[in-house]
């Protein structure tokens, strides 16, 4: 419900209470859904290599679709905005596991189209959804509640989430084929439509609708104009641009490269997902204390000492070796968006940060997207022409060595991040991963 004027505690209260639950709902949703189980489907489908690789982008190309939310926001709110697209979100992963028939019973080629298209809606409808998360986590808490709020609302994602890969792994036990993975996906659909209706029950002030009201050109000629966006738009391409080189090419060098089932694979994404839930807070405090410009710095330079790791990893599969890996990458990836976000929100006055996470996550989602897209792509498409179809892991080690070379550069793109001041590093609670 809108509410003009500021809300009361007590709504705020239950509005917090109405959002934890539905965040638990969304962990459980996620994880269903989300980009582990779609890459398994993929590769269990026989889809090409760089079908995968571009899957992987579709997470930052989606953004392209972000403006909508704001569009949506200005008539009903952030918080019907955001249960409007989640429903969205939710009918565009059952277009994903509708690919499983397409495959089986027609076309494989029109199958992959299929899963493409649902993955893109999948992720621009939830960029759209998310586009006013921060405005309205802002606005249901105070000061003194906000640092609370975030650490127990982040707590329900990470806990619903590993109930739901550890469910997931224990399905995946008893079958392992296409068709069971399309259920996982429909079964995370349905416990995001749940989700939505505590959504919808949540208070908010009607300054959210008119904030998401204003002409946004003028806006966008003022920030544009901003040194300090300017550059965070370059940090920010460069850091979403590792992301797709890695992460989804690291799960696809497990799957491919060593042959594992889809159960282990899930394994390696719990270690993932582990490292992210423990380093989350720490690194938090680590930004507030030396930077979030240093934390973002060491992150990356961790993202390329994992490619050095797939460069150099054994023949025979280490899970000791490959469970370093993928801990390291969910560490790494929870630090750069901890630190991305506490930047942001030191350096972007308020009034603006509603246009201005729109023009980085547009710029920087779609840009990374587009050029993540076809410079994955075309490595692995080379990689198989050169290293041959024999030579799985060979030829995801040559990935790994040129994409390294890719990113060594990008070292000197943060470094022109101007530091925060000593004053503005103490003042963020810890954050959450974004909304997913």
């Amino acid at each position: 419900m809108i509410i003009d004027g500021n809300l009361s505690e007590k709504q705020q209260q239950r509005s917090c209470l109405f959002y934890n639950r539905f965040n638990l709902l969304n962990g459980l949703s996620y994880m269903c859904l989300g980009e582990t189980v779609i890459i398994l489907l993929a590769v269990k489908l026989g889809s090409p290599d760089y079908v995968i690789s571009t899957l992987g982008s579709m997470m930052y190309f989606g953004f392209i679709l972000l403006p909508l939310g704001r569009i949506i926001a200005a008539r009903v709110g952030a918080a019907q905005s955001q249960s409007f697209f989640w429903i969205a979100r939710n009918l565009a992963a059952m277009l994903v596991a509708l690919a499983v028939p397409v495959a089986m019973w027609w076309s494989l080629p029109w199958a992959i189209l299929l899963l493409l298209f649902g993955a893109f809606l999948f992720y621009g409808f939830r960029a759209a959804g998310a586009v006013m998360t921060y405005a309205l986590i802002g606005n249901i808490t105070s000061n003194h509640t906000r640092g609370s709020f975030l650490a127990s609302n982040t707590a329900y994602f990470y806990l619903a989430s590993f109930v739901a890969l550890l469910g997931i792994s224990l399905v995946l036990s008893f079958s392992e084929n296409a068709w069971v993975l399309m259920l996982v996906i429909f079964t995370g659909s349905i416990f995001g439509f749940f989700s939505t209706h505590f959504i919808r029950q949540i208070d908010e002030s009607a300054i959210l609708r008119q904030s998401a009201r204003k002409p946004f050109l003028s806006e966008f000629y003022a920030l544009i104009r901003t040194s300090s966006l300017r550059q965070q738009i370059l940090s920010g391409f460069i850091i979403n641009f590792s992301f797709i080189m890695i992460m989804s090419v690291s799960m696809l060098t497990l799957k491919r490269g060593y042959g594992v089932s889809d159960r282990q694979a899930l394994i390696a994404s719990l270690l993932q997902f582990s490292g992210s839930i423990l380093f989350s807070n720490s690194v938090a405090k680590l930004a507030r204390w030396i930077g979030p410009r240093r934390v973002m710095l060491a992150a990356y330079i961790a993202f390329c000492g994992i490619c050095c790791l797939w460069i150099v990893c054994p023949a025979k599969l280490s899970w000791i070796y490959v469970g370093m890996i993928f801990f390291l990458i969910g560490a790494a990836y929870v630090a750069q968006i901890n630190s991305i976000l506490h930047y942001f929100l030191q350096t972007i006055p308020e009034a603006r940060r509603i246009v201005a996470s729109m023009i980085i996550s547009v710029s920087t989602g779609v840009g990374s997207g587009i050029a993540g897209m076809l410079m994955s792509g075309v490595l692995l498409i080379a990689a198989g022409h050169w290293q041959g179809e024999a030579a799985d892991l060979e030829r995801y080690r040559w990935y790994f060595v040129v994409t390294t070379i890719l990113l060594l550069p990008g070292i000197l793109g943060i470094r022109k991040l101007a530091p925060l001041p000593d004053e503005k590093r103490s003042k963020t609670p810890p954050l959450p991963l974004p909304n997913r």
